[in-house]
């Protein structure tokens, strides 16, 4: 999402209202039966992350060496069966998906997936408007744009997304995430069996909010995902915007 700006970094967030977790489990949580895993992985390089510039909504696909750069996510995923699979509808996000599980393009009854995975555009990364494109050395000067980086949830770039319009489609996103594994209620997890796994391939700024609307106090610049890095959520809902999260690196 926005460039890591000569070591300035937006220290305000925008925490969900409707959710309500604990960061940090105890030592009784240590034992605690999760209800979800949640691995978020981000989109392999693409030219204009290379060369610096916002990449918001503009269709890019990825550089060429994407296979290998993303072997080693894809080396860490082989095997494992998600029951559910979500991806941002941009280019470069399907194509890393087709990259770290090529099943997913199968039919479900072909498939180590139980369904095939699911274009959600809700899991784009913020649009940037005509700042798309641009480098921070071009856009330095404009009075604007300074103020967008000092507050973001304030500020909304020309042509683009207002930060609230990005947080609530990721909470909407979520909201339905935790509806559809409240319903699945209806087949509860054997004691000591893996819980449902998801996967969903996204962007950088799209997983650093979900990262800090899932773990409060969480700060959205402490977390940086490079090009094909993948992380793990452990989720136990107690609700529908509840639940407790436990964040790994895969």
């Amino acid at each position: 999402m926005k460039q890591n700006i000569e070591g300035k970094k937006a220290r305000e967030r925008v925490p969900s209202p409707n959710l309500q977790q604990l960061s940090e489990l105890n030592d009784a949580n240590e034992d605690l039966q999760w209800d979800m895993e949640l691995v978020l992985v981000r989109h392999g390089t693409t030219l204009w992350n290379k060369e610096r510039r916002y990449l918001g909504h503009t269709d890019l696909g990825l550089l060429p060496g994407a296979e290998q750069e993303l072997k080693p996510v894809q080396e860490k995923l082989q095997g494992q069966s998600f029951t559910r699979i979500y991806c941002s509808d941009l280019m470069r996000c399907r194509q890393t998906l087709q990259i770290i599980l090529p099943e997913s393009a199968l039919p479900a009854e072909r498939s180590l997936s139980a369904m095939p995975s699911i274009m959600e555009p809700r899991l784009r990364e913020l649009h940037f408007g005509d700042w798309d494109g641009k480098t921070y050395d071009m856009l330095k000067d404009v009075a604007l744009y300074r103020a967008w980086i000092d507050e973001p949830q304030r500020i909304t770039p020309p042509g683009g997304e207002s930060w609230d319009h990005f947080v609530n489609r990721l909470r909407e996103f979520l909201d339905s995430l935790f509806a559809w594994r409240i319903a699945l209620e209806v087949q509860p997890i054997e004691l000591n069996a893996a819980p449902p796994s998801v996967l969903a391939v996204t962007h950088g700024g799209v997983i650093r909010q979900l990262v800090c609307m899932l773990i409060p106090d969480h700060d959205f610049w402490s977390l940086n995902p490079k090009p094909g890095e993948a992380i793990r959520l452990h989720l136990r809902l107690a609700g529908l915007h509840n639940c407790i999260a436990k964040l790994f690196f895969h």
